[in-house]
């Protein structure tokens, strides 16, 4: 299932956190819902164009030629050079991705219950403990709970911290960025997607003369998260057809530059 909601909900706090170039990725965004795509085409257009909001804060001179291309996935234009951009999300923990589509629809369910209350409008990171087996067997019990929990900023059994920052478009909720000493991000999964990605590099520079593979960790999703990269160093010398290959993250916005 598409949940256009979870699209939505991340435009806004890319817009809520990110400036310079906010206006232009609103513009991005409308124009790929104006480009009367498939719903499934649609959708991931927009995601690839909101994972890659931290690019665009690191490098606020791109503009974008094509955004509705395939293979490579954007044709921008840098410094008078038209260049094609590619992207993959990095998953680190491919066992949460089921636990994260069932969350994100309890979000959703609850910021849909909670949008007409002005006076709770706010982007809400919540702690959560995700990992008791009941959490999955109760959705309607969770909802109410983490209603509850929001409604009356009270701690929960399930719900164990709420944070909460200024919004003024209704109510967004996200898991709480736990740190972890142990949550490393191994250099081998980068490397599996670049030699991935480098087997289809003819494919891209068919369409232009210059490629970059932008790999984002999209620290939003718990399937994403990292605390650090392991063994980062042993990207410093990977082969690679790409003019340039970039790691970035939104949390923070950090980007690693590994050619």
């Amino acid at each position: 299932m598409i949940y256009c909601e979870d699209l939505q909900k991340n435009l806004d706090v890319c817009m809520a956190s990110k400036t310079g170039k906010s206006d232009n990725l609103v513009k991005w965004y409308d124009s790929i819902g104006s480009a009367n795509l498939h719903e499934r085409e649609e959708y991931q257009k927009k995601t690839e164009l909101l994972l890659l909001s931290t690019l665009f804060a690191h490098y606020p001179d791109i503009e974008i030629e094509n955004l509705t291309g395939e293979s490579p996935d954007f044709i921008i234009n840098y410094q008078g050079q038209s260049i094609g951009v590619e992207v993959s999300e990095i998953i680190n923990h491919f066992e949460l991705k089921k636990k994260e589509s069932y969350i994100n629809h309890i979000f959703r369910t609850v910021e849909s219950l909670l949008a007409d209350y002005k006076s709770l409008s706010g982007i809400y990171y919540l702690s959560i403990d995700y990992h008791q087996d009941d959490f999955y067997q109760q959705p309607e019990q969770l909802i109410k709970e983490i209603s509850s929990a929001i409604t009356n900023n009270k701690n929960t059994k399930f719900v164990k911290h709420i944070r909460r920052t200024p919004h003024h478009k209704g109510v967004l909720l996200f898991l709480e960025y736990r740190f972890s000493l142990f949550d490393e991000l191994h250099s081998e999964k980068i490397r599996q997607v670049i030699e991935k990605k480098n087997s289809k590099y003819k494919l891209y520079h068919s369409k232009a003369k210059e490629c970059w593979l932008v790999l984002v960790s999209n620290m939003y999703n718990i399937a994403s998260r990292y605390t650090y990269i392991h063994a980062k160093e042993e990207l410093k010398n990977i082969s690679s057809p790409f003019s340039r290959i970039l790691h970035i993250e939104n949390l923070h916005s950090q980007m690693m530059v590994i050619k």
